[in-house]
């Protein structure tokens, strides 16, 4: 029972974590990729004010230092690469972005955004700025992983509140099974333990009435067995003197020998009726007696 309880306790728990800890997963994946896509979008549009849409005119581009392994790229209007690192021609994220919004894309293994550079209502640049995708990735992944250890450690924790539970319900039923193997070998004074829990307890109660009321069957069949034994026995045993007595008595009068022993057939049909009588009254009921003047019962005992 204990296996049994513990392997369902773990199977819940396992279902359970399942349930929260995938949501979680896809969770920090978009959360690590927004927050970089944010940080990229935040570098460009530092790059944006750095150059200034005097670029167009001839003027010299001046990116900013790479933060973190970000790579910046200025490309006119024509989507032609003006400086930095981006590829050439302008791919579709540039391109997009010369529509004049924020773009934002992942493709050949890095992140990417543009931002468009206005020269009064028109746009006359964009701004590229892209990091390699794999150092979130890396970020991504220990947060995998810490979320894996929290998952563990919850899953022991219910295999520890599992196994004590598993305990403390098995205790009492093992107990049990104990006093019955105990009651089967003879021994009825054994009687089932309490326990916390209140379906064991009422079992317990169950047993051990039952076991009392068999205590109680046995003791009376003992003592009808006693009593049986003696009131049969007694009048038989009259009977088999008197037809004794007659046979060795060569003047006796077998008329009167073949009374008594009629007389004892009949006091030993009236016992068997009073044992039977016994037998189907209920032990808790007292049975009810005969009633019989003394002087019969007087001149009966006489006569015995």
């Amino acid at each position: 029972m204990r296996t049994h309880v513990v392997r369902v306790a773990v199977m819940a728990a396992v279902v359970a974590l399942l349930l929260l800890a995938v949501p979680l997963a896809v969770a920090i994946r978009f959360t690590f990729l927004a927050d970089e896509r944010g940080e990229l979008e935040r570098d460009a549009m530092a790059a944006v004010v750095r150059v200034g849409p005097d670029f167009a005119a001839g003027d010299p581009v001046e990116l900013p230092g790479s933060r973190g392994g970000v790579r910046y790229a200025v490309y006119d209007s024509n989507g032609s690469l003006r400086s930095g690192e981006g590829p050439s021609p302008a791919d579709a994220t540039v391109r997009q972005a010369l529509s004049g919004r924020v773009a934002q894309a992942s493709s050949g293994g890095e992140l990417v955004v543009a931002v468009p550079i206005s020269s009064g209502e028109r746009v006359v640049g964009v701004v590229r700025a892209s990091t390699s995708a794999s150092t979130v990735w890396g970020r991504v992944l220990w947060g995998w992983a810490a979320l894996l250890g929290l998952c563990l450690v919850a899953l022991f924790a219910a295999v520890w509140v599992a196994r004590r539970r598993a305990r403390l319900l098995s205790t009492p039923l093992e107990a049990l099974a104990r006093t019955s193997l105990a009651i089967a070998d003879g021994d009825l004074t054994a009687r089932a333990a309490g326990s916390s829990i209140k379906e064991i307890d009422e079992v317990a109660r169950a047993h051990n009435s039952m076991v009392e009321r068999l205590a109680r069957l046995l003791e009376r069949e003992r003592r009808f067995t006693a009593n049986a034994s003696h009131q049969l026995r007694t009048p038989l045993t009259g009977l088999q003197l008197g037809l004794e007595s007659a046979m060795a008595d060569p003047d006796a009068d077998l008329r009167t020998a073949l009374a008594e022993a009629a007389q004892q057939a009949h006091h030993l049909d009236h016992t068997i009726d009073e044992v039977l009588r016994l037998v189907i009254t209920d032990d808790t009921a007292a049975a009810p007696a005969a009633a019989e003047p003394v002087a019969d019962l007087l001149r009966a005992a006489e006569q015995r």
